[in-house]
């Protein structure tokens, strides 16, 4: 049994464009991999890096703000990519 941190996000997730389909399909492509190290039996923590996704959004809120509709801050919009993994995840 290993133990093993997998580092999953940022750019890793990046494909040949910055769709969330996109990203979510090099997730999938991923976690296979990943569920093959578990069921060898090895310990396996995965950790995001964020980078891309976050500052994507970022960009994308602040571009979109309003008085009425302002932008989510920084802290939200990290918690907002990440749960882009955890869905990614569920799926499999």
């Amino acid at each position: 049994m290993k133990r093993i941190v997998v580092a999953l996000g940022g750019n890793a997730i990046q494909a040949g464009d910055n769709s969330a389909a996109a990203q979510e399909k090099q997730v999938e492509k991923a976690m296979k991999v990943v569920a093959k190290m578990i069921e060898k039996g090895d310990q396996v923590a995965i950790v995001h890096g964020n980078g891309p996704q976050v500052g994507n959004l970022l960009l994308q809120q602040y571009k979109g703000s309003s008085k009425d509709n302002p932008a989510m801050p920084l802290d939200t919009v990290v918690a907002m990519t990440q749960g882009i993994l955890v869905i990614g995840c569920k799926r499999l």
